[in-house]
């Protein structure tokens, strides 16, 4: 699912693959190594010094998150899908800065070649600050909730992930399937957590909590 959500090879995130780094397409995305701020975070996937663009690029989260929430299959049905999903379980129904936050860095994480954090939430092989991302995501959210940019794009964002309300429900082709997504179990498995983990009905979540050394378990 990782390639449609940036639109690249989907063999690219096979978890046998760890060449990411050697990606010019993703590479591009992002940008100087250790940075807080890659350019996938900015409109048109271009950094911005201003940071006035930041966050810009909103279409690959509401993806992600969509996923998250009702399953692989929900990029494909409109609304909410009839089967047991993550958003029904957990009782979200719109994006927090927390969720937004999170979100991001774990998408982060899946273009990098990272495969494990090591100390205090860097990658492995990327040196790339996942804690103090999503730290410094969920504060800039925080700040700038009520600036009309920042609104115009939570407002994108939940009309694509939630479209519509509870009361106009899609139908799906696998209404007894848990849609436990494969994104969902990718990020909890390298953050070291369990599905009971996951956030809570009502929560702002917090940052996964980081073992050691986290692996990939697809």
């Amino acid at each position: 699912m990782a390639g449609r959500i940036f639109g690249l090879d989907s063999s690219y995130f096979n978890t046998s693959f760890t060449k990411r780094d050697t990606i010019p397409d993703i590479q591009k995305l992002l940008g100087q190594p250790s940075s807080k701020f890659p350019p996938v975070l900015f409109t048109r996937q271009e950094m911005d010094p201003t940071m006035s663009t930041v966050f810009g690029n909103w279409e690959p989260l509401a993806k992600a998150i969509r996923i998250v929430m009702f399953g692989k299959n929900s990029l494909d049905i409109v609304g909410w899908p009839r089967a047991k999903c993550n958003a029904r379980k957990w009782g979200i129904t719109s994006c927090t800065p927390g969720l937004l936050a999170w979100g991001w860095v774990t998408l982060i994480f899946i273009l990098s070649s990272d495969t494990s954090f090591i100390k205090d939430g860097v990658g492995a092989r990327s040196q790339l600050p996942y804690t103090a991302m999503f730290t410094a995501y969920k504060q800039l959210w925080v700040t700038l909730w009520e600036e009309p940019r920042i609104i115009s794009i939570c407002q994108k964002i939940d009309t694509h992930v939630w479209q519509s309300s509870t009361s106009n429900v899609a139908a799906s082709e696998a209404e007894a399937e848990d849609f436990t997504s494969d994104l969902m179990r990718l990020a909890l498995a390298n953050a070291g957590c369990k599905d009971s983990d996951s956030p809570t009905i009502n929560e702002d979540p917090a940052p996964p909590t980081i073992s050691t050394s986290p692996t990939i378990n697809n």
